[in-house]
């Protein structure tokens, strides 16, 4: 069963390539448009085996961090799993992200819900927890005159 030539006069055999799923173990090409969770799972298995080293698995990881904000400032947690000395932690911080050097050479950053004043950073390690507090940079009230061209 051929569809109506293309642009190239080439046809495309739905046929065939139901013969060739059939041959693969694979469902015909019509059961997998019905099952779009089948989809879905072969391509999460085709990416994760094509880029293992963007996917780290969650055993790899020595923490896990989450932010949250308030009206005036943006928190970070870091949950370290294994005993850290906070002494060789190295903490970075961006308007727009947070960065912690482990002491193995690891980076772990946290993009930030907000945009915040990298200097007003206060930070304290406790029973396992990195916690740090920034201020949001405020919105600024006054106006600033743009140049309008015109021809």
């Amino acid at each position: 069963m051929a569809d109506r030539p293309d642009q190239d006069g080439n046809t495309f055999d739905w046929g065939q390539l139901d013969g060739w799923m059939e041959q693969s173990g694979l469902p015909k090409a019509m059961d997998l448009i019905r099952q779009p969770k089948l989809i879905e799972s072969y391509v999460n298995d085709m990416i994760s085996n094509a880029v293992p080293a963007v996917t780290p698995s969650l055993g790899q990881k020595k923490s896990q961090s989450k932010s949250f904000e308030t009206h005036h400032f943006v928190f970070v947690k870091f949950k370290f799993r294994q005993k850290v000395k906070p002494e060789e932690l190295r903490l970075f911080i961006r308007p727009d992200r947070v960065k912690v050097e482990l002491p193995d050479g690891r980076n772990e950053e946290v993009l930030l819900p907000a945009i915040v004043l990298p200097d007003s950073c206060r930070a304290l390690y406790k029973e396992e927890i990195l916690q740090v507090k920034l201020r949001k940079r405020p919105l600024s009230s006054r106006y600033v005159e743009a140049y309008i061209r015109w021809t």
